[in-house]
């Protein structure tokens, strides 16, 4: 499962960062099923905001192909108004401003908005970005495409993915469309997808068929323990009907670069439109 993916970054190793651990871990919260049998392991309710900034890093030559594809699959054109949520450094937004997007971009993490806000301005390029939750923070409205890329997707329980969809929706235009990039789930559940590699090392994976989670296990460094990360896998057919519940409709499936999907893809990615 290439999850988290790797992401553009131009900072110090995060080992060499301090990572703070909350006090307090709620118990009824979705992810205490996904490491109750894990020893020695520190359960997150928020667990995306301990995992390592350097687990998030993308190849930057992986981001400016996505783009393109993604470019002529929708057929844009200049001015064309692009949401990256997450964004990172504006992986893919930076790529697309090059196009002639006009982006905006929301990440939890301050130094990623920091970096996306540096590289667009060398470049003298348009773009707006801001340090928030995606879940609770205003969206920006009247977007041509919305774009959740690179296994952004599902960190949340049931009802909290669902609101982020919804709010998704909320954010497009008319005819504005919707892409979703994650690891084909049916790899996933055979356990065939591809793991992460850390530093050199494969990271420890675990598939919850009772709960539909994917669970990995980072490392301890020598700032925290081993953080579980956890991540809700949905079917096609789940997307399908999560879709319509937000009033979007599906317009495909497609595997990297929009080829086909087949079950042998790597990726899954989900096309939608706002009616």
């Amino acid at each position: 499962m290439s999850f988290p993916p790797y992401r553009t970054d131009c900072r110090a190793p995060a080992s060499q960062l301090p990572q703070q651990l909350p006090d307090v871990y709620n118990p009824s919260d979705t992810f205490e099923h996904e490491v109750s049998l894990m020893s020695n392991t520190t359960v997150l309710t928020e667990w995306f905001r301990h995992v390592p900034e350097d687990k998030w890093l993308r190849d930057p030559a992986a981001c400016r192909a996505d783009a393109k594809f993604i470019w002529d699959k929708l057929e844009l054109k200049a001015g064309v108004k692009v949401l990256e949520c997450p964004c990172g450094k504006a992986d893919l937004g930076f790529p697309l401003a090059r196009l002639g997007a006009i982006v905006s971009g929301i990440d939890f993490n301050s130094h990623f908005i920091i970096g996306a806000k540096n590289k667009f301005q060398r470049a003298a390029l348009e773009g707006s970005f801001k340090t928030a939750d995606m879940r609770t923070c205003d969206l920006p409205t009247d977007m041509d495409v919305v774009i959740n890329w690179g296994s952004s997707f599902g960190y949340f329980s049931d009802e909290g993915n669902s609101d982020l969809l919804q709010r998704f929706a909320g954010s497009l235009k008319h005819g504005g469309r919707l892409l979703i990039e994650v690891a084909n789930p049916d790899l996933v559940v055979a356990g065939k997808a591809t793991r992460i590699i850390a530093s050199g090392d494969q990271v420890e994976e675990h598939w919850n068929n009772v709960t539909h989670r994917a669970t990995v296990i980072f490392p301890a460094t020598d700032f925290r323990g081993p953080v579980s990360a956890s991540v809700r896998v949905y079917s096609t057919d789940e997307f399908k009907k999560m879709l319509e519940a937000a009033g979007l409709s599906l317009v495909g499936f497609f595997g990297p670069g929009f080829a086909p999907f087949t079950a042998d893809s790597p990726r899954l990615i989900v096309l939608a439109v706002k009616p």
